[in-house]
């Protein structure tokens, strides 16, 4: 298997702080990848705590965590085989399966695993900015992330729907958060499972407000894709949000690539949701829960066009789950 070398893309093993430590045997197994996204996005956390577990516990497969752009680099690295595993967005899956979009051609080695967690989209401003809507973000300076993510595909979007202009910034999460504390910046945007590490990083120093994506904007987004659907971001998730924001929000599954061997699969979906993986991986980040509570989401993964691997497929049926036809 490949490692992916791009310097673009740089491949990080994430270490956690519970210490993890690899017996000289490591040399011998599997080595594969999972991409995510950066410091500052819950996927680098959620699947990184994936990386960690799966190196810690299998005796056949090592993985490593990869800093990416996010969900649409994710996507094209397994596609083209530079990473095994991936953060699989749903709606950005549906479209690379349908080649539409940012994806030029129907990607055809896109497979499933099972969910990971669901995200909700943020767009955080200063309490005190007086910022209280999208319509309110007209003019200002806002933080799509970077170009090749599920946040400035959204991002983009939603400022269309709204009919505003911006002045569009490309930051990293964590860089947008310290840029609002100190007054460079009035908004960035990201879809996460809550808590999101880099709005609590901004809320840690000050309270906020997220911006509701209702009303015209939010039934805009649901008819670009059956993927997203309503959901709250509830009252005291951060310093400063005192009641619900209604939002959008999406599955975000790992996808492998369908070409990777069906015992690599197996091993990685078999040590996920074991008992001791399901408790391993809430402490790293309580977004799994949602994944947790869905699995194995292989009726919404077949209605996305998702092909459920055949490694994967054998661990959902030995643990009593019948297979979509």
């Amino acid at each position: 298997m490949k490692y992916l070398k791009n310097a673009a893309v740089a491949a990080v093993a994430f270490t956690l702080a519970v210490g993890l430590s690899f017996s000289s045997a490591e040399a011998a197994r599997i080595k594969t990848s999972v991409a995510s996204a950066g410091p500052g996005a819950a996927a680098y956390v959620i699947w990184g705590g994936l990386a960690a577990l799966v190196s810690k516990e299998s005796k056949t497969v090592e993985m490593n965590n990869l800093t990416t752009r996010g969900a649409v680099e994710d996507i094209r690295l397994v596609e083209n085989g530079r990473a095994e595993f991936a953060l699989g967005v749903a709606p950005l899956v549906r479209l690379a399966i349908q080649g539409k979009k940012m994806f030029k051609k129907p990607y055809k080695n896109q497979c499933g695993l099972g969910p990971g967690t669901v995200s909700q989209f943020h767009i955080a401003v200063r309490k005190d900015s007086g910022i209280k809507t999208v319509a309110d973000l007209n003019g200002k300076r806002v933080s799509f992330a970077r170009r090749g993510s599920s946040t400035h595909f959204m991002t983009d979007t939603v400022v269309k729907l709204a009919s505003i202009k911006v002045r569009e910034e490309n930051l990293n999460w964590n860089v947008a958060a310290d840029a609002i504390k100190d007054g460079r910046l009035d908004a960035f945007t990201i879809p996460n499972p809550v808590p999101s590490p880099a709005v609590l990083k901004l809320a840690t120093s000050l309270p906020i407000t997220l911006l509701p994506v209702d009303g015209k904007v939010g039934d805009g987004l649901l008819k670009i894709s059956k993927s997203y659907f309503k959901t709250d971001i509830l009252k005291g998730s951060y310093n400063g949000v005192d009641k619900p924001v209604p939002t959008i929000g999406y599955a975000a599954w790992t996808i492998v690539g369908c070409n990777v061997p069906a015992d690599v699969v197996y091993e990685v979906a078999r040590i996920n949701f074991s008992k001791k993986g399901r408790e391993f991986l809430l402490k790293v980040h309580k977004g799994w829960a949602t994944g947790f509570v869905t699995a194995p989401d292989l009726d919404r993964m077949k209605a996305a066009g998702l092909k459920i691997h055949p490694g994967a497929a054998r661990y959902w049926k030995e643990v009593g789950y019948k297979l979509p036809n």
